[in-house]
């Protein structure tokens, strides 16, 4: 049984960091294109952070966390003629609401809020 544990946990272990690494890396890559794009949703308050959750070049998501870390945010964009513009927006948790989902990889995040 301890076997088993030991070893569910290394492959949860490796599947996240692998999961981190990716997200770390397109956020990198497309730090300049997403940094003030969370300024097309005039719901939502000054960002902190974000982190780049996919992108395959025409789409993408990106998690954005509010500066004072009372809600974390995915919007969702498109890119049109050399543009990205946002298609759709999901609150996935917040201090002050009823939003508390999951956000893969950063799952902890609606424990406390935020980073």
């Amino acid at each position: 049984m301890k076997k088993l544990f030991c070893v569910t946990l290394a492959v949860f272990l490796v599947v996240w960091g692998a999961a981190l690494i990716r997200c770390e890396g397109l956020t990198r890559m497309y730090y300049d294109d997403f940094e003030n794009a969370w300024m097309q949703n005039t719901m939502l308050g000054a960002v902190g952070d974000f982190k780049v959750l996919n992108c395959d070049g025409e789409t993408a998501e990106v998690y954005y966390i509010a500066k004072d870390h009372y809600s974390g945010d995915v919007l969702r964009f498109e890119l049109r003629e050399g543009e990205w513009i946002e298609t759709g927006w999901s609150t996935i948790w917040s201090d002050t609401g009823s939003a508390s989902e999951v956000i893969w990889p950063y799952w902890w995040h609606f424990i406390y809020g935020g980073f």
